[in-house]
């Protein structure tokens, strides 16, 4: 009996401790220090949370829990620059934000343009945009294929095609 009662405290502490591992990486601290590390390495002042803008995030999720693996964009306003993620995995919003910045070796600098001619660093250029103040994101598990869609939104938005994201020191 005693042998059991101990087995059982394990597995009630282990599934105790199971949601803080589902959650991290999902808080706003997180997605700002994986933003604000990548600005800081190029000199480009911190991001700030704007909980409007995980407002809108979270509406945008919602709304497209059913259809996350289509090539989705939140028509309703040019205002927000905006970035999507779409994994068949569970993924934590750092796991997106990782991703989206190893379009880095994709923007040449001296062009100001994408490598290859494509628009294949544009999450990149929003990322490190020093023109944009404000970061919102959200992230929800999908029905539809299952996995996991993120998005962050920016404000302003600061990247357009053939402007630079932020000055060279």
């Amino acid at each position: 009996m005693e042998r059991l009662l101990k087995i059982w405290t394990v597995i009630i502490s282990f599934i105790s401790i199971v949601p803080l591992f589902l959650i991290a990486q999902n808080s706003p601290k997180d997605y700002l220090r994986a933003h604000n590390d990548a600005r800081a390495e190029i000199g480009v002042k911190p991001l700030k949370w704007d909980s409007q803008l995980a407002s809108h995030a979270r509406k945008f999720v919602k709304k497209h829990i059913f259809d996350c693996k289509k090539g989705i964009h939140d028509m309703t306003s040019n205002k927000y620059g905006q970035n999507n993620a779409y994994n068949t995995g569970s993924v934590s919003g750092v796991d997106a934000v990782n991703v989206w910045l190893k379009q880095k070796t994709n923007y040449d600098y001296k062009s100001n343009s994408c490598i290859d001619g494509t628009l294949n660093c544009i999450f990149y250029a929003k990322i490190v945009s020093d023109a944009t103040n404000f970061l919102g994101c959200a992230r929800i598990k999908c029905r539809n294929y299952g996995g996991t869609l993120i998005t962050c939104f920016y404000y302003p938005w600061g990247h357009f095609p053939g402007q630079s994201p932020f000055v060279i020191h």
